[in-house]
């Protein structure tokens, strides 16, 4: 019995020693492109039940990557994590291949991250114009109107002109197919901050105005109405305006965007540094 036990446990061993040297091709299988397309656009819309960036996330996206390396919008997900941690050169070279696989859907969308994101203004109106060349009128990217966003642009460029052709071509647009409510409020905005360079006061002041017709605490416009009523002289004015700017910004009714400062952001202090400056006026 003993030696049978013996000679069982040899064989035992013998066996394990063997497969152990052999490879196993149990758990392989060979993918058509059409399934490995299909499990690849599976990881990637997955990706949603993680947070964007995080590392399970990240690893869905690279194991989507083996199967599919063709999938635009699989490169622009990577590409924004990397966008919205600062990481400029890697979202640059992500990005760039989502455009070069989807031109006509993400080339506009580049341009609004070049835009609010990095400043690179003569890179971002290359792109809306690319975009509105393929689809062959003026177009949306984030929501947004690539006329709207040149009209920022050229402001950024200091090219105040420009500017306020841009933002008044969306503005009049918007207002012929739609009606005025249904104006991005930072237009009149914008289209304000032009007027004054401009040094067209009274049309700024109006543009202001509309803004507050549809956004009746947003801070900004009291606090550039302000601003124009000091170069006038007018400081009683002035400070009403700013009273109004700094209760509402404190309520956190002013021009923002996450991770990044807007174009001329307001901040709490320049309210109060223009209340102390007319105080001692």
């Amino acid at each position: 019995m003993e030696k049978s036990l013996i000679y069982f446990l040899s064989i035992c061993f013998m066996l394990i020693t063997f497969s152990s040297c052999t490879e196993q091709q149990w758990y392989k299988n060979e993918l058509s492109a059409a399934t490995k397309k299909q499990y690849a656009s599976q990881l990637r819309l997955g990706g949603g039940y993680y947070y964007q960036g995080s590392v399970p996330e990240q690893f869905q996206l690279e194991e989507s990557m083996k199967m599919d390396s063709t999938d635009g919008d699989l490169w622009r997900e990577i590409a924004t994590a990397r966008l919205k941690r600062g990481i400029a050169d890697e979202m640059y070279y992500y990005y760039s291949e989502a455009v070069k696989r989807k031109p006509n859907k993400w080339v506009g969308f580049r341009g609004y991250c070049y835009l609010y994101f990095y400043r690179d203004y003569y890179r971002a109106i290359e792109d809306f114009k690319y975009a509105d060349e393929m689809s062959g009128q003026v177009d949306y990217s984030q929501g947004q109107s690539h006329d709207y966003m040149r009209g920022i642009c050229y402001y950024g460029l200091e090219d105040y002109k420009a500017a306020h052709e841009s933002l008044d071509k969306y503005i009049t647009k918007v207002v012929k197919d739609e009606g005025e409510e249904w104006v991005d409020v930072y237009a009149f905005l914008y289209k304000g901050l032009s007027l004054i360079k401009l040094e067209r006061l009274d049309d700024a002041i109006v543009e202001f105005d509309r803004a507050l017709k549809y956004y009746k605490n947003l801070s900004d416009c009291f606090y550039h109405k302000a601003r124009i009523h000091v170069a006038r002289g007018q400081f009683d004015l002035a400070m009403e305006e700013l009273r109004q700017a700094e209760k509402y910004h404190k309520e956190g009714y002013y021009h923002q965007r996450p991770y990044v400062e807007v174009l001329e952001q307001v901040y709490i202090q320049d309210i109060r540094r223009l209340m102390m400056e007319i105080s001692t006026t």
